[in-house]
């Protein structure tokens, strides 16, 4: 649905910090409700994500294969390199998973079609492209996961599996939002977000 199309795309551009300038979407109703003419009837909720998070939509034109990427072939690499005969016990233990193998194998191969490590590509030549991405605050208020809840002690530290971390001061003895992205903790006021 919308949202869970919103909530993967903040995943995404926090994992790689920042957004591109523009976004290409094949003629999926979870952005393209309907196209006349090549004028778009963009589904309102997701625009709204786009435009709060600052980038643009494109949209391929339907039925037009040339217009599209390689979509395809990646997402056939993942099923068939990371994800075939595994099994998982829950979701978490899923994206733990995934972060492993991106970080291990997917991103610091050579690139069959390039030549090229992923990541060095990522860095060398795109990483300065993109820009500085916020999560809009209504995906945080209407759709993100909740996150763990956790009670800071009276040093300023919570403790987030077997670690302790340091919050300001202000939030001694109070109750605070956890969720771990990736390598990242997002430590939040649970009241504002």
């Amino acid at each position: 649905d919308t949202d869970t199309f919103i909530r993967i795309h903040d995943r995404a551009f926090r994992y790689f910090g920042g957004c591109p300038e523009e976004c290409v979407y094949d003629q999926t109703r979870l952005v393209v409700i309907k196209e006349t003419f090549r004028e778009l009837e963009l589904n309102q909720r997701f625009h709204q994500y786009a435009t709060g998070a600052g980038f643009q939509i494109r949209a391929c034109e339907g039925y037009d294969p040339e217009s599209k990427g390689k979509v395809e072939a990646g997402v056939k690499y993942v099923k068939n390199n990371a994800l075939y005969g595994e099994s998982f016990s829950d979701w978490s233990e899923l994206e733990e998973y995934l972060a492993t193998w991106l970080e291990k194998t997917a991103n610091a191969r050579i690139h069959g079609t390039t030549g090229k490590v992923p990541r060095q590509v990522y860095d060398e030549e795109e990483r300065s492209v993109m820009r500085a991405y916020f999560t809009p605050l209504f995906v945080k208020e209407d759709i993100s996961e909740t996150p763990s809840r956790r009670k800071v002690d009276k040093t300023g530290l919570l403790s987030w599996r077997s670690n302790k971390y340091s919050v300001p001061m202000p939030y001694q003895q109070a109750a605070v939002g956890v969720e771990q992205v990736g390598e990242s903790l997002f430590i939040t006021d649970l009241e504002t977000g």
